[in-house]
């Protein structure tokens, strides 16, 4: 079975703690068959000494440069529950080697009582809770801003999202625990600070209204989908704070401060931003970026499932489906289907959903819907998605320099292709965004 050639392949000794291994192990072990999952491989340098040769991953996933990953798109519609090793990984650098018995979160900053917390304490202490969510990159879809023209976002994100219930306390009651100063005059901030090992580290934040929200449901979680965090995912401890872009969920937690003023962290300052979109380079515009709010909430955002790119454009009835997600709690109250340019809309079926008890969704929703498809008319197939404040998406990329937060209409085409060897045979085929406009031609704004 592959969760027995996982753990073969990856043996420990003197002690070393296996539960990340065990993790993805027993996810593998639920996966469906049907999807191309093969033994993880080190996605690193192919060299045991690479800083990442120790994490097991999917060789199915597409990589990033050295520490970044995504599941390609079809794939994603296996299971609601993302598995945890299809899920997306953004690191800004390698995973740090932590043991769970050791780990430890210092809470500190306009706190009465300064306190520092194993794991064990956090589990013994507080109620254990779980949240559906959706974890979403700030800059994913940005392939389509880049095919348009290659700003400073230098990963090509197709589709970086995955979809959890996640496991551990809520930071409110750990706050609350800790005494923690409850006017918004005074604490306006709370800063995470991850373990990583990299030259700048990492620490981002949010407003403390985000973090203390009572139906906000920000997590300290030590689990996803059952089995503990993978390496990757921010074993042993991360915060997830739901609704809000995933730059903010600080993997390998290891300090919280309750502070008045923003994180000062470089990538919280200059990157996690939207900008301007007269800003084509960082030089001569640094107030401006400075001055720029960083992104907390996502946009409103669906994509396409099925039909697959390079799926053949037969006449017919067609079945559509994807996924559709919204920041801040707001439901994805709708789903539409246009394949006249959007003269004419149609009304999808939402599949699958969660909603917290106070109403919040922060999971993403599959939404599906069987059109008649007639490639004599039918050229293209778009859909947008309308949240519970009747927002929905752009017609067109709003492109920035960062390439942060596509959110336009996800369009397929049809495209007629060659068939075969023989000189002049062809075929329609259906193509997603990011094939399309990668033809010699490219979308322009």
């Amino acid at each position: 079975p592959f969760w027995l050639k996982l753990l073969a392949q990856h043996p420990t000794g003197g002690g070393e703690d296996i539960t990340p291994l065990l993790a993805l192990a027993m996810s593998a072990a639920t996966m469906p068959e049907t999807l191309p999952v093969q033994p993880p491989v080190p996605q690193g340098e192919g060299s045991a000494t690479h800083p990442d040769a120790w994490v097991p991953r999917n060789p199915a996933m597409w990589r990033h440069g050295k520490t970044n990953l995504e599941c390609p798109v079809d794939m994603l519609g296996g299971a609601y529950a993302t598995p945890p090793d299809l899920f997306f990984v953004r690191s800004h650098g390698p995973v740090p080697r932590l043991d769970a018995a050791g780990h430890t979160v210092r809470v500190e900053g306009f706190v009465e009582k300064p306190t520092t917390f194993s794991l064990e304490d956090l589990r013994r202490q507080f109620p254990v809770r779980k949240v559906w969510s959706a974890l979403v990159c700030s800059g994913s879809r940005r392939k389509e801003l880049n095919l348009i023209k290659h700003g400073g976002g230098h990963i090509d994100w197709h589709s970086a999202v995955g979809n959890a219930e996640w496991e551990g306390v809520y930071l409110r009651d750990v706050l609350l625990a800790c005494g923690v100063e409850q006017d918004f005059a005074v604490a306006k901030h709370v800063e995470f600070e991850g373990a990583d090992t990299h030259e700048s580290g990492y620490r981002t934040s949010v407003p403390f209204s985000t973090a203390f929200n009572p139906a906000g449901e920000v997590l300290l979680a030590w689990g996803m989908n059952g089995v503990p965090l993978p390496p990757d995912h921010g074993y042993p401890l991360r915060v997830l704070v739901p609704g809000v872009t995933g730059a903010r969920s600080c993997k390998w937690l290891r300090r919280i401060c309750i502070q008045a003023q923003e994180t000062d962290h470089h990538m919280h300052k200059n990157y996690y931003k939207v900008l301007p979109p007269h800003i084509h380079s960082l030089k001569g515009h640094t107030e401006e970026i400075l001055a720029a709010p960083p992104l907390y909430d996502v946009s409103v955002n669906s994509v396409v499932f099925e039909p697959r790119t390079g799926t053949p454009a037969v006449a017919g009835p067609l079945k559509v489906r994807g996924y559709a997600y919204c920041g801040g709690g707001r439901p994805v109250e709708r789903v539409e289907v246009s394949l006249d340019g959007g003269a004419s809309w149609g009304q999808a079926k939402i599949a699958e959903q969660r909603r917290t008890e106070a109403g919040n969704m922060y999971a993403w929703i599959w939404w599906e819907i069987m059109v008649d498809f007639d490639p004599g008319s039918h050229k293209e197939l778009v859909v947008r998605a309308w949240d519970g404040h009747w927002n929905t998406q752009p017609e067109r990329q709003n492109w920035n320099y960062n390439g942060m937060m596509n959110n336009c209409q996800f369009k397929l085409k049809v495209e007629s292709v060659q068939s075969g060897t023989e000189a002049g045979a062809s075929r329609l085929e259906w193509q997603h965004p990011t094939t399309w406009m990668a033809k010699p031609t490219p979308a322009r704004l």
